[in-house]
């Protein structure tokens, strides 16, 4: 009969022998393919379900065997997308996994840029298609969601860098970026002054769109903000091309006078007041210079051809600078 001390010696030898074992065969590559295969693993999966889904990718050898390797990491693997291939072994798939080595998409929308041009930025980081993101962007399901006004997106995602990993739900991801321009508004006296001016978020967001588009200089942007709330005022129309522009989705490519006569909910110059909805989104600070203009009287603007514009109170002198700086752009040309 085996001494009880023998008998511990064996169960340890066994402990050893199995997990030596596991060691091996989970050292040992499925195959010698080296393709890649992307497997998305969402949130909350569990470990049997991640072993499952290795398996039926043809990645490991055994469920069993990958999911006692995974101790190592106490079962607790990270979700996200991996790229993984035929010709890792159990072990370094669950290395891969354990240490969150997951692929990072990187999002970036710039002040200025509207949403088509997001929409090529989306699809170009695999996030998902342009067509996939218009009809979000448009969704009034999704607007609602949020309490937007607006018939779409465009003006409300915050300028940043965004970092995605596909186990984020898409949705979610283009939600939290359209809360980021929401929270402003939450800030310090931003209803008052929006209550001054008589103007809600929509509102606010479409003259900052048009603050953005105008603003070479950062520090025009109140000067700018209060030709637009100086002309409205004074029920002038705002006769602001970008609108135009963004109306004929010429971008791009020069405006024309036919541009200026065509009718669209954007062209500034056919009617008087804001246009339909933004034109592009705005920095933090175009939608503060929205809400805060310069105390001055200026009603006209033209630019100087290097960033920065000339300023006007009246029309024989915006004239002046218009035939001076036209002049001096086509002498350059």
């Amino acid at each position: 009969m085996l001494a009880a001390r023998d008998k511990k010696i064996i169960v340890i030898a066994f402990i050893i022998f199995v997990f030596s074992q596991t060691l091996i065969f989970a050292s040992i590559p499925r195959d010698t393919d080296p393709a890649l295969r992307p497997v998305v693993i969402k949130s909350g999966t569990r470990l049997s379900e991640i072993a499952d889904i290795l398996k039926k990718e043809d990645l490991i050898y055994s469920k069993a065997l990958f999911m006692v390797g995974s101790v190592i990491y106490r079962g607790r693997l990270m979700a996200g997308e991996y790229d993984l291939r035929r010709d890792m072994s159990t072990f370094e798939i669950i290395m891969k996994m354990g240490g969150g080595k997951r692929n990072i998409y990187t999002l970036k929308i710039i002040e200025g840029h509207n949403i088509y041009t997001i929409a090529e930025s989306v699809e170009q980081n695999r996030i998902m298609t342009k067509d996939e993101f218009l009809k979000l962007a448009n969704s009034k399901e999704f607007l609602e969601k949020l309490g937007i006004t607006s018939g779409s997106l465009e003006g409300y995602l915050y300028p940043d860098t965004y970092f995605y990993s596909k186990e984020i739900d898409k949705e979610k991801f283009i939600e939290r970026i359209a809360r980021r321009t929401l929270k402003i508004f939450e800030g310090p006296g931003i209803k008052e002054k929006m209550a001054l001016h008589k103007m809600d978020i929509h509102k606010t967001i479409t003259l900052a769109s048009m603050i953005e588009k105008e603003s070479g200089a950062g520090e025009e942007r109140p000067l700018i903000s209060a030709v637009f709330h100086n002309r409205l005022k004074k029920g002038m129309s705002f006769d602001c091309d970008p609108t135009v522009v963004y109306g004929t989705k010429g971008f791009g490519v020069p405006i024309r006078k036919i541009d200026l006569r065509t009718y669209t909910p954007y062209n500034t110059y056919r009617f008087k007041g804001y246009p339909a909805g933004p034109i592009c989104s705005p920095s933090k600070a175009s939608i503060l210079a929205a809400l805060d203009p310069a105390t001055v009287d200026y009603l006209y603007f033209v630019s100087k051809n290097d960033g920065t514009h000339v300023f006007s109170r009246d029309m024989a002198e915006h004239n002046k600078y218009v035939t001076m700086y036209q002049r001096i752009r086509t002498t350059h040309q």
